[in-house]
């Protein structure tokens, strides 16, 4: 015989509640439904296990004695689920080392769900939205500005962007920093292949003012090392709130007109909303709550959703729909 755990639950919780009518409340199901599915389980053990009364339900000798195992088996069956939860792993990545989003989401996830094991790496956003459509990753975090048909988004950051200069730079006495006093500057932009999404960002709003630098090919991908051409050429950097400290001799200040907000979104495969998926929205969420991400601007647009290929007939794309709590 192979017991029906859904009806060893119910049993038990008859035996807890010693009444039809409080364990169906519990178990949200209708009390004659329940009745039935009780006496199921006694024909499929061949004896009765409640003496039911108009008042009150009792045990049997039988039914205090499966009590006793049935709990063992559902403990067993809990266990078995943690085993299976236990295994699963999160794949995900960071567009750079250093910046707090990831980090902090993740923070917030061990609290939420400590056995999920994760395993993150650096890639930039180009790289980690190919990898996610092709079952490599499981999210991607940062800025995408078109959303393939088979992924869906949630916006989970805005991040206030600033401008990190020298110490004995003549703007860094001002409380804020207009971008269009920022024309003569020599601008850093790190790796144009590793981050081209957030180098096209900075652009944008450096066009806004009507500034148009052109951004040298660098191999240079740490934040350090972006630092360090900012010392050496008394140069600028577009720096996010979510960036570290620059460190001595470095000052940051507010951008204002504009005054640019990066937005960070959490991306994952439509057909793939794995547990371990839905606890990093989760934590996302939590950390955005916690560090009020979300109170640092109006948001940005919401990104562009991209039509599916066309098989037989093609069909309208799908509005975005962005989750800012």
């Amino acid at each position: 015989m192979d017991l029906n755990l859904r009806l060893v639950r119910y049993f038990v919780t008859v035996a807890e509640e010693r009444h039809f009518g409080r364990a169906a409340t519990r178990l949200f199901i209708a009390q004659p439904s329940l009745s039935v599915q009780i006496r199921r389980l006694e024909q499929e053990l061949g004896t009765p296990l409640l003496i039911r009364s108009t008042r009150q339900v009792e045990l049997t000798g039988a039914g205090e004695r499966f009590l006793v195992a049935a709990r063992r088996l559902l403990a067993a069956a809990a266990d078995a689920e943690a085993a299976v939860a236990e295994a699963e792993v999160l794949r995900l990545a960071s567009i750079l080392d250093g910046l707090d989003t990831v980090p902090l989401i993740l923070r917030t996830l061990r609290r939420l769900d400590p056995l999920l094991e994760v395993v993150h790496g650096i890639n930039g956003m180009p790289r980690q939205v190919a990898e996610v459509r092709a079952g490599r990753l499981d999210v991607a975090v940062g800025l995408i500005r078109d959303v393939p048909a088979d992924l869906e988004v949630e916006l989970v950051r805005l991040d206030p962007v600033r401008v990190v200069l020298r110490a004995d730079n003549p703007l860094a006495r001002r409380s804020a920093v207009a971008v269009a006093d920022l024309g003569d500057a020599t601008w850093v932009f790190g790796n144009t292949e590793h981050t081209p999404d957030w180098i096209d960002f900075v652009l944008g709003f450096l066009a806004e003012a009507g500034l148009r630098p052109r951004p040298s090919p660098s191999a240079q991908t740490p934040l350090s090392a972006m630092l360090e051409q900012v010392r050496e050429n008394d140069g600028v950097a577009a720096w996010p709130a979510s960036c570290p400290e620059p460190g001595p001799d470095l000052v940051v200040r507010p951008l204002v007109h504009p005054s640019p907000v990066y937005p960070w979104y959490v991306l994952w495969h439509r057909d793939r909303l794995t547990r371990g998926v839905q606890a990093f929205r989760a934590a996302a969420r939590g950390a955005a709550g916690e560090h009020g991400w979300m109170a640092a601007a109006l948001p940005p647009a919401p990104p562009r959703r991209l039509p599916a290929p066309a098989t037989t007939s093609p069909t309208a794309p799908r509005p975005v729909s962005v989750d800012l709590h």
